[in-house]
C-alpha cells in the first residue's frame, strides 16, 4: 500500500472485509506519503448483494470518519444502490458490465449490459439534479409561485368602523394580501375605511 501511496496517483480502495483499523493505517500512510487522492468504496462482500444487507449510511460514515471522498462498490441486482448511493455523497460507483448478459458467469446476474448501464447513468444525473445545492433561499420560480401562497382577504363588505372578525376575513390565494400570520392580530380590531368584499386586506385597511 505504502509504494502505491507513493506513486501520488488517486487510488481507489474497496472497503470490502477490511476492519476500521486497517482503513485508518491505510490513511496514515496516505497522509505520510503526502497523497491526498485516496477513495474509499463502501462494499458488501456477498455476491449478489440483498439490498436490505447493504448498509449504504456506511458512505456517510466513512466520509465522515476518514475524511476521504467516497465511492459505492455495487453488487445487488439493478442501480437502486448507485442512485440512493449518490445522494449519500458518493463521487465513484463501481459496478460490474457485461457486454452479452446471455454468457453465464459468477457476476452475470448483477451485472448490466449497455442499456442498462445507461439507464443507470441516466438516473444518477437525474439524481444530482435533484439534489441541488442545498441552499434554502427560494429560487426564481419559487418567487414566481409566491403568488400562490395565501394571505388574508374580505369575504364580505366591511363597513368603515365594524370590526374584523372569523365571519368577514379569510385567508386565500393568491398572496397580494397581508400574511395569514396576521390572522389573529387583526380579529376584533375595527376597519379603518370601507373595504369590498374580495379585497385583499392591507396594513392601512385597519386601526
Amino acid at each position: 500500500m505504502r509504494l502505491i501511496a507513493k506513486e501520488k496517483k488517486p487510488t481507489i480502495v474497496s472497503t470490502g472485509i477490511a476492519t476500521e483499523e486497517e482503513l485508518f493505517k491505510i490513511c496514515e500512510i496516505f497522509k505520510e506519503e503526502k497523497n491526498p487522492d485516496l477513495i474509499f468504496l463502501k462494499c458488501t462482500s456477498a455476491y449478489p448483494t440483498a439490498i436490505e444487507d447493504m448498509n449504504l449510511k456506511g458512505i456517510v460514515s466513512l466520509k465522515e470518519k476518514f475524511n476521504v471522498e467516497v465511492g459505492l462498490s455495487d453488487h445487488s441486482f439493478g442501480f437502486l444502490a448507485p442512485v440512493m448511493a449518490v445522494a449519500l455523497g458518493a463521487r465513484v460507483i463501481e459496478k460490474h458490465f457485461m457486454l452479452d448478459k446471455n454468457i453465464e458467469s459468477e457476476d452475470s446476474k448483477f451485472s448490466l449490459d449497455f442499456d442498462e448501464f445507461k439507464a443507470m447513468v441516466g438516473a444518477i444525473r437525474q439524481a444530482e439534479s435533484a439534489l441541488g445545492d442545498g441552499k434554502l433561499d427560494l429560487d426564481e420560480k419559487a418567487l414566481k409561485n409566491r403568488v400562490f401562497a395565501r394571505s388574508l382577504y374580505a369575504s364580505k363588505d366591511i363597513k368603515k368602523g365594524e370590526m374584523f372578525s372569523e365571519e368577514n376575513v379569510k385567508s386565500v390565494r393568491p398572496s397580494f394580501g397581508l400574511h395569514p400570520k396576521f390572522y389573529q392580530e387583526l380579529l376584533g380590531k375595527k376597519a379603518s375605511k370601507d373595504i369590498e368584499f374580495g379585497d385583499a386586506l392591507k396594513q392601512g385597511d385597519f386601526q
